[in-house]
């Protein structure tokens, strides 16, 4: 008799505010700056300008972060300097911003046999070094075009990967990987803009603290989930 194998499980965590406290897009691009360039830190009110025209509304996220990203870090980046930059980046992070819950959650994930798909806006260049150091199997984030060089540019490479954007990448990589209507999904996130993706889920968790959260994950159908207390993995 022919084994039926067993359906694929998946867990899709957010990274900002959800496998890490601290929202990492501004953060890199100070630090790294001050690594490599202290003096584009002088150029900071004119970054603050450009997050002002943002909260405005005056233009989106596809606008902002290329604009930002040339602010702070250039024109371009090599692939060795993109590289060195985002595994020192995760080096300093994760170690010191991964939630006791979230940790908890990711290892309880792997043990079950979930894949691990960290769906993200960041820049894929990095948010990739920090999908790598925390051991997740794939990721889906925001693409930047690169020159004939390989060298990465700040326009972005398609739309942000964000709210139905990434939805639609993470749906595009759960086919491509055999997530059928069989497959067990749990996701994980700290934002209601994430709603497309929950919507692909089996689980869906919004991740933080207090009444509110509680009251918004009920009122959307999800379970809430606070990664400050490392019991949240054993509330499934």
């Amino acid at each position: 008799m022919t084994e039926t194998p067993s359906p694929i499980r998946v867990a899709i965590y957010d990274l900002d505010r959800t496998v890490l406290r601290t929202p990492t897009f501004t953060l890199f691009l100070l630090w790294s700056a001050w690594r490599g360039a202290p003096w584009r830190l002088l150029l900071l009110p004119a970054l603050a300008a450009l997050m002002i025209g943002h909260a405005l509304r005056l233009y989106g996220r596809d606008r902002f972060k290329p604009a930002a990203i040339r602010l702070m870090l250039g024109a371009s980046l090599s692939p060795s300097r993109a590289e060195a930059l985002a595994a020192a980046f995760a080096a300093w992070r994760v170690p010191r911003d991964v939630p006791p819950g979230a940790a908890a959650c990711i290892a309880r994930d792997r043990a079950e046999g979930y894949r691990l798909l960290m769906a993200t806006a960041a820049p894929e260049f990095y948010a990739d070094a920090i999908a790598d150091a925390l051991g997740f199997d794939a990721i889906v984030a925001s693409r930047h075009h690169r020159d004939a060089a390989g060298n990465w540019l700040p326009l972005l490479d398609g739309p942000n990967c964000y709210g139905a954007e990434k939805a639609r990448r993470v749906g595009e990589w759960l086919a491509a990987n055999g997530a059928d209507a069989s497959a067990h999904i749990r996701a994980y996130s700290d934002h209601v803009s994430d709603a497309p993706t929950f919507a692909l889920a089996s689980e869906a968790w919004l991740v933080g603290r207090g009444e509110r959260i509680i009251r918004l994950a009920a009122k959307h159908g999800w379970r809430a989930a606070d990664f400050e207390r490392a019991e949240a993995a054993g509330a499934v």
